[in-house]
Parts: structure tokens; C-alpha cells; sequence
């Protein structure tokens, strides 16, 4: 049986500036040197990120018990099921059921005091029930942004210039993805290669400046304002077909030098919950519906996911 892991909040209360005055908000220099720093931002010949000694640190945030709110039953399944896919490609991974807000907080925080130098990236994975803005932890419902905050790059700086994955499943509104129906007929596509030139010279040591949200990618469940499918049995629709595409490629590409593309992987991800799952339950406002994952992602170069031994 299908459910949701809608859970309804108060709408929220936005207020917009008219103008975006960067001046405005800008942050005090707190000595003379602050005043005298220049900094030079300049363009970049790497287009992939740096292959590290280590995968890195992969958090799963894993709610059944929410306050006030429907058991997620199942969730044990995707909790499980992806532990093992991350650790298929060698992240060093943590799982926590049934944090409170305060206890997501502190770990977080601690967390990005660790030294990443050594990871390719970090991944944080949260299953839990949500609304739009909004993920709970177990006493309370709580900003998404907060997830990510703690690893931006003025706050995490051996985080800078590397991926950081955020994976979060949850509804993110009350409207329902409906079906919609198209004919096709059946082609064949050529595979396009193309030739890779000599090796690039070794990186010369330059300093550049980024903005502190570069290098972020967050994969939610569902489009915005829309409910995300939960099965009892099997797990959420998302986090299945997650996993399931992570366990192919790294029993296979993965495990090639080159590795696999990440955003290919998430768009296999998004391909398959589209076409794959259909919501079948007794609720008939909820039944033969849809879902349609979605990524944002402020990812400067192509990142290559690739198995590694953990160390």
C-alpha cells in the first residue's frame, strides 16, 4: 500500500524586499586587515572535481516517529536498503533514527567541524515527513536550509570546492502529480563518444574566490508543493529507486577509474520514478497517482562517483 509522507503546516508568511541591495546586508569587516583584503575572483580551465583518497561522510537522517504526525511506517526499509548502497561506493556512513531538531543541530555542526580534506564530498540523506520549506525532525518541523547551512563554504572550509549531496525525502505540499498519458514509437539512438585529449598539465597553486553556495546539489522526493509516496512494504518510491540505480552503477561504471557521472545517475533516478511507479491504494483521491523528483544543484564541475575502499 502506498501512503504519503505529507504532513500538513501553516503556510508560511513570506515577506519580499523590492530590492536587492547587497550593500545592505553586506557584513561589518571586523579589523583593518578585513579592510584591506582584496579579493579576485578568475575564471577556471578544471571542469571535474579533484578525485580524493576517500569517498567521505554520508549522515542518514531516518524519522518514523514525528510528533503529531502518521508513523512512517517502512521507512526502516529505505533506511537499510541505503546504507548499503552508500557503502557500495565506500562512504563512511552514520545513521541516526528519530533526532530531535536540537540533537540534528548539534550533530551537523559537528560534523562540518571535521576535516573533508580527504573525501571526495559529503552526503547528507533525510527521510522524514515535511511540508513546503519544511522537514521534521522528531519534536519539530524545521527550515530545509538548516541541513545545508552548517556545510556551506564560509562555514565549512574543507568542504570548499567539493560536493556536497543533500537526498531528502519528504512532501513538500498537498498537491497531488497526476498522470498523464503519451503514445511514442520505437527508435534506436547512436551513442556519441568523443576523443579525449592529452592529460592537462598539473594545477598550478591559484586562489580563487566562489560563493560560499557553490558546489551543492539538493535531490528532493518530489517537485515542489507536491506529496511524496511512501510504501509500507517496499520504502518510498525515491529512495528505492535511488538506491537501485547507486547498486548498478557501482557494481559496474562505478568501479572504472573514471567512475559514473553523478548527474546521470540522478536523471536515471528521476526517469524511474516517472515511468515506473503509480500510486495503487483504497484512498481514491491518493490512488493511480504520480511523483516527480527533482534536482537543484549549484555544482561548478562534473563529478564522478567512484567506488573506493574505506579506510
Amino acid at each position: 500500500m502506498d501512503e504519503t509522507d505529507l504532513s500538513l503546516f501553516g503556510s508560511k508568511n513570506k515577506h519580499k524586499k523590492d530590492k536587492a541591495d547587497a550593500t545592505q546586508y553586506a557584513k561589518t569587516p571586523t579589523s583593518e586587515a578585513d579592510l584591506k583584503r582584496i579579493i579576485i575572483s578568475r575564471p577556471t580551465t578544471d571542469d571535474t572535481y579533484e578525485s580524493c583518497p576517500r569517498t567521505g561522510v554520508a549522515l542518514i537522517l531516518n524519522h518514523k516517529d514525528v510528533k503529531g504526525q502518521k508513523q512512517r511506517v517502512g521507512t526502516e526499509r529505505d533506511r537499510d536498503d541505503m546504507k548499503q548502497s552508500l557503502l557500495g561506493f565506500g562512504f563512511e556512513v552514520r545513521a541516526y533514527d528519530d533526532l530531535t531538531f536540537a540533537e540534528i543541530n548539534d550533530l551537523l555542526k559537528k560534523v562540518a567541524s571535521e576535516d573533508h580534506s580527504e573525501n571526495d564530498c559529503f552526503a547528507l540523506v533525510v527521510m522524514s515527513h515535511g511540508a513546503e520549506g519544511k522537514v521534521y525532525a522528531k519534536d519539530m518541523a524545521y527550515p530545509v536550509e538548516r541541513l545545508w547551512n552548517p556545510f556551506l563554504g564560509d562555514s565549512c572550509k574543507s568542504l570548499v570546492n567539493k560536493p556536497k549531496l543533500f537526498f531528502i525525502q519528504a512532501c513538500r505540499g498537498e498537491n497531488l502529480e497526476k498522470a498523464v498519458e503519451f503514445t511514442t514509437t520505437t527508435t534506436s539512438f547512436a551513442v556519441m563518444t568523443r576523443d579525449l585529449g592529452p592529460p592537462a598539465p598539473p594545477p598550478q597553486p591559484v586562489t580563487y574566490a566562489i560563493p560560499s553556495t557553490a558546489d551543492m546539489l539538493v535531490f528532493y522526493s518530489t517537485f515542489d508543493k507536491f506529496f511524496s509516496f511512501r510504501n509500507v512494504d517496499d520504502g518510498s518510491w525515491f529512495i528505492q529507486s535511488l538506491c537501485r540505480v547507486l547498486d548498478v552503477a557501482a557494481n559496474n561504471e562505478g568501479r572504472e577509474p573514471e567512475g559514473m557521472e553523478l548527474l546521470r545517475l540522478l536523471t536515471a533516478v528521476n526517469r524511474k520514478v516517472a515511468y515506473e511507479y503509480q500510486s495503487n491504494t483504497k484512498n481514491e483521491a491518493l490512488n493511480q497517482m504520480k511523483e516527480m523528483p527533482n534536482f537543484m544543484s549549484t555544482l561548478t564541475k562534473t563529478f564522478y562517483l567512484r567506488v573506493k575502499t574505506k579506510t
